[in-house]
This record gives C-alpha cells, sequence and structure tokens, in this order.
C-alpha cells in the first residue's frame, strides 16, 4: 500500500508522443521539476525500459540535498511511465500517465506516492506532501510551456 503525497493534471497542446518522449526522459527532468539539481542514467537502456536506473540528486526540506537512485518499474510509450526511488525517508514511486486528447493536445497527469511505512513516515509524510504539491504544480507549469514554447529541443 502506497501513501499518495502529491497529484497534479495538465494539458499540453503537443503531440504525446512528443510529451512522453520529453517527459519520460529523466534525464531531463531536472529541467522542469523544482528541487531536482541533477540527475543522470546509470545505463545505456533506452528511457522506457524496466530497469533504466538514474542517479538523481535533490534537495529535500531543510535545505539539504541527497543522492536518490531511481529505476524504471513500469513503462508503456507514449502513455506512462513508472520509477520508484531508494530515498529511505520516502521510497518515493513517481507515476506519469499520458493521455492523448485529440492529434494535438495531451493531458498529463503526474503522481508521487511513498511506499514508506511506519511512525516515522507517519510525522513526515505531511511535510514532504505539501513540498511536493508545491513543487509539482510549478512541474507541470512548467513542463507545458517548455513543451508548447517550441524552445527545448525535446527529443
Amino acid at each position: 500500500m502506497s501513501y499518495l503525497l502529491a497529484k497534479r493534471t495538465i494539458q499540453i497542446s503537443s503531440p504525446t508522443t512528443a510529451v512522453f518522449s520529453y517527459a519520460a526522459n529523466l534525464e531531463k527532468f531536472s529541467d522542469w521539476f523544482p528541487g531536482v539539481l541533477s540527475i543522470r542514467a546509470q545505463d545505456s537502456l533506452a528511457i522506457d525500459e524496466v530497469g533504466k536506473t538514474y542517479e538523481e540528486i535533490v534537495s529535500v526540506p531543510f535545505g539539504r540535498s541527497t543522492k536518490v537512485r531511481i529505476q524504471v518499474v513500469e513503462a508503456s510509450q507514449p502513455v506512462r511511465i513508472v520509477t520508484e526511488g531508494d530515498y529511505r525517508v520516502l521510497l518515493p514511486r513517481m507515476e506519469m500517465d499520458f493521455r492523448p486528447n485529440g492529434e494535438n493536445e495531451t493531458q498529463v497527469e503526474w503522481r508521487m506516492y511513498s511506499r514508506r511505512r511506519g511512525i516515522l513516515a507517519g510525522l513526515l509524510l505531511p511535510v514532504l506532501s505539501f513540498v511536493l504539491k508545491s513543487r509539482s504544480r510549478h512541474a507541470l507549469t512548467k513542463l507545458k510551456g517548455t513543451l508548447e514554447s517550441g524552445e527545448k529541443s525535446v527529443s
């Protein structure tokens, strides 16, 4: 059982394949998701291949940063990607679903869960939920702006 920390949905005026190709490429995640300081692939697997692994440096509350190992655990191009991380405090699970709304419109639903249980989780998860709700609001707005502006290469 996972605890839902944050959920956001946004419409992007861009084809689903283009949105998936950009958003599911986690090496671009720090370009649009606040708090992600850097993220690098640790292997040469395709972005939508189960087992694809990344190393992420992310800022956490109280002015600190931490290294997180992220792995793709489920993927179906161009409609879904799911990752899980090893950050012990949170044990994050991120899900992104991409639904076409016509030829050049995509609905993106982003969700972050915690797989952590116990007393410590009960105390920390509300704080982390607050942080992730704020970051995700900015993230999806930035993702939309990036993809709709055509200023950045999305491939």
